[in-house]
């Protein structure tokens, strides 16, 4: 089970409405980040995405508001590729698996797995 985390865009101050701007990616436990690279929009690595959403609003599937910061935090920490969890493995990466295929996927160079198909 994972979490998705999306940029939210014209958000009201009163009933926190918002619309979805772009899937950022997903945290999954046991696994490196996975982002969604938009390679239009010249998205294409973590280092890209940080500087992106200096002043975006991140938001997650259930709704929560994100400050900057701790996402930040989370993606360089626990959701690193280098990771070791609490039981000694290190954190899977999205592209070692079967599904891999260079066309749409690729590793940025801090190592984190982007995949321009489409995916929740």
């Amino acid at each position: 089970m994972g979490t998705n985390y999306y940029v939210a865009k014209n958000k009201c101050d009163c009933c926190n409405r918002y619309d979805k701007e772009y899937h950022i990616g997903k945290s999954s436990w046991g696994w490196s980040f996975t982002f969604q690279g938009y390679k239009w929009d010249n998205l294409t690595s973590w280092k890209l995405w940080k500087e992106y959403l200096k002043d975006k609003i991140v938001v997650d599937e259930y709704g929560e508001f994100m400050n900057y910061a701790d996402f930040v935090e989370m993606v360089e920490t626990v959701k690193s590729p280098g990771y070791i969890r609490q039981d000694g493995k290190k954190n899977l990466s999205y592209n070692s698996g079967n599904w891999f295929n260079p066309k749409y996927d690729w590793d940025d160079e801090a190592g984190y797995s982007f995949t321009s198909r489409e995916f929740s």
